[in-house]
């Protein structure tokens, strides 16, 4: 049964959620296209903003991790290359498993964490203040409003988020790895390039992406579901924030099985 407080919930509850989501989704990628053929415009303060909400939030600590990640893997890296006859081929898997899947998956955490959960909490204050009826009553798409600026920042930093990562990752490990086993970068880049693919980079550019047209409509059709209980609002943060760790998740292991 439905509570008359909380939309979107009940034994269909679920699959209501799932085809919000995937109609607020198709809507906002139409919306891409008209905007592109000079049909409709973005509500560019909006999307500004939601700029600066999953950019320049993100960006210090995403840095640190890459960093952190690239001093782990130099580490790794120079007791592979003192201690193993054949180091190259375990550096290189070292490097891959991390840098190449892990990097992504985080990136996909991190906008999630803050573009994602932001989205959430707006979305379920336009529904609990009563504003988001304010919105249809004077002929204003409430998804679009909310959700069309919000989805195009999180895909394009998170697609400038994942060259940035690697480029950080790659050059604190060369770093590490010059400084303590004078590892030359011709050699590094030569290993590398007989080792990974064109489409394992292509993976690893492709996925943070990929995983925000995930996040954003689950982010959205939480706020929705809050209603009009004030308490929806900790309870759409919430569910947005576990929820994005397990479609992230589950996407990066099909993606695996599927594509890579």
């Amino acid at each position: 049964m439905h509570h008359p407080d909380r939309p979107l919930t009940g034994p269909a509850g679920p699959l209501e959620r799932l085809g919000l989501g995937a109609l607020a989704l198709a809507d906002c990628l139409w919306l891409y296209l008209r905007i592109l053929g000079g049909r409709a415009r973005l509500d560019l303060p909006a999307f500004a903003a939601a700029l600066r909400q999953s950019g320049l939030s993100v960006l210090p600590a995403l840095t640190l991790v890459s960093i952190v990640l690239g001093l782990i893997l130099g580490r790794q890296g120079e007791q592979l290359l003192a201690g193993f006859a054949l180091p190259d081929a375990l550096l290189i898997s070292l490097i891959y498993a991390i840098a190449l899947e892990l990097l992504p998956v985080l990136i996909g955490i991190l906008v999630a964490g803050r573009a994602g959960v932001a989205l959430a909490v707006r979305q379920a204050g336009l529904a609990v203040s009563g504003e988001l009826d304010g919105l249809l009553v004077n002929g204003i798409d409430p998804i679009r409003y909310t959700l069309a600026p919000a989805l195009l920042a999180m895909l394009l930093m998170s697609a400038a988020f994942a060259v940035w990562s690697l480029l950080v990752t790659g050059l604190t490990i060369w770093a590490w790895l010059w400084a303590s086993v004078a590892l030359g970068p011709a050699r590094l880049v030569e290993t590398l390039a007989h080792a990974i693919g064109p489409a394992d980079l292509v993976g690893a550019l492709v996925k943070p992406p990929l995983f925000a047209l995930l996040v954003a409509p689950l982010a959205c059709v939480n706020g929705i579901a809050a209603g009009r209980d004030p308490r929806g609002i900790a309870r759409a943060a919430t569910a947005t924030m576990l929820g994005a760790i397990g479609l992230i998740l589950v996407a990066d292991l099909l993606y695996l099985l599927l594509i890579g």
